[in-house]
């Protein structure tokens, strides 16, 4: 009886972190110490200089800094274009220390949801330039706890491009990736421009 009490607590305990940490795909919500004002959210013709470094324990190669960064500007540009056209170019910079950064183990997600679990925080601050003048702060988490199969082929990489389409969002205020006609595929390249430490 208490085998069986036991097995059904932790099949509650385990459904509920996966209810409650969502699949790869769900994009994480910020936590705002400092709301961005609507004129502060970056807009089609800004321009976005990514930081990524790490926090006190946190280890990431400098090439998973660089992809992160990537990944973000890109999401950045993507989300972007429908802000105010008409608006005058800003600059920005972009702060993200990464505070947990733990790929977990895909063998142990296959075998059980909640083990092996990935974890990726960070906190975000953004300055407007040349005057790095602080206009928003918040913090972003994903946790990606999903098991079986789904949970064994799911990667960092993946859950890193969600981590960002979350960044972007909270920066330009747009909850939705708008669709894309034709003429906003092609994204200049001197739009945005990425440092790591």
């Amino acid at each position: 009886m208490r085998k069986k009490s036991f097995v059904f607590n932790l099949i509650i305990c385990v459904t509920a972190l996966v209810l409650t940490t969502g699949c790869a795909t769900t994009v994480p919500k910020p936590e705002f110490t400092k709301q961005i004002a609507p004129e502060s959210q970056l807009a089609a013709k800004d321009d976005a200089n990514v930081k990524v470094e790490t926090g006190t324990g946190v280890t990431m190669l400098e090439s998973e800094k660089v992809r992160v960064a990537e990944k973000i500007k890109q999401r950045i540009d993507a989300r972007k274009v429908t802000n105010n056209q008409d608006a005058s170019t800003k600059s920005y910079e972009i702060k993200l220390v990464m505070t947990k950064y733990e790929k977990g183990n895909a063998f142990a997600r296959a075998m059980l949801a909640g083990l092996g679990q990935i974890h990726i925080d960070a906190d975000v601050t953004v300055f407007e330039m040349p005057t790095q003048t602080p206009v928003g702060n918040f913090s972003l988490s994903k946790t990606f706890a999903w098991g079986g199969i789904y949970g064994g082929t799911t990667s960092m990489e993946d859950i890193e491009t969600t981590f960002a389409d979350g960044v972007a969002a909270a920066l330009t205020g747009q909850n939705e990736e708008p669709k894309k006609s034709a003429e906003q595929t092609t994204v200049s390249a001197n739009s945005s421009s990425t440092v790591f430490r």
